[in-house]
């Protein structure tokens, strides 16, 4: 059990499990494997639940929920990588991918999605 403690607000009490003793970490140790424990959380599982309701999907189909999981994960890892690439501040939003998408036609998002090595 730890206690987190945040500026303003109150002590919230957490756990970390692992297979590991306690006598095996130290205080930062702990820590850093606290870190990581979220971080899987705040990563892609967040940006899919935020943007395509993931958490209320109701499929229970294994190949339905790996076919929806490949188009999820398509559909925010296109848009990630190609604002990664982009220099003007003023062009990084989905909104500007999807234009950039239907400006450019629907030619190249095909290649893109059956390309063995796909680029922007």
């Amino acid at each position: 059990m730890l206690v987190r403690q945040h500026a303003g607000l109150k002590n919230e009490m957490g756990a970390l499990i692992t297979s590991l003793t306690p006598e095996q970490l130290n205080v930062s140790q702990w820590l850093q494997a606290n870190r990581q424990a979220w971080g899987i959380g705040n990563g892609l599982h967040q940006r899919l639940d935020v943007s395509l309701n993931d958490d209320h999907c109701r499929v229970r189909c294994p190949s339905g929920l790996w076919i929806l999981g490949v188009f999820r994960h398509l559909t925010n890892s296109s848009p990630v990588e190609w604002l990664s690439r982009q220099c003007e501040p003023q062009h990084k939003s989905t909104t500007d991918f999807q234009t950039f998408i239907v400006e450019d036609n629907l030619s190249r998002a095909v290649r893109f999605v059956t390309s063995k090595r796909p680029s922007f």
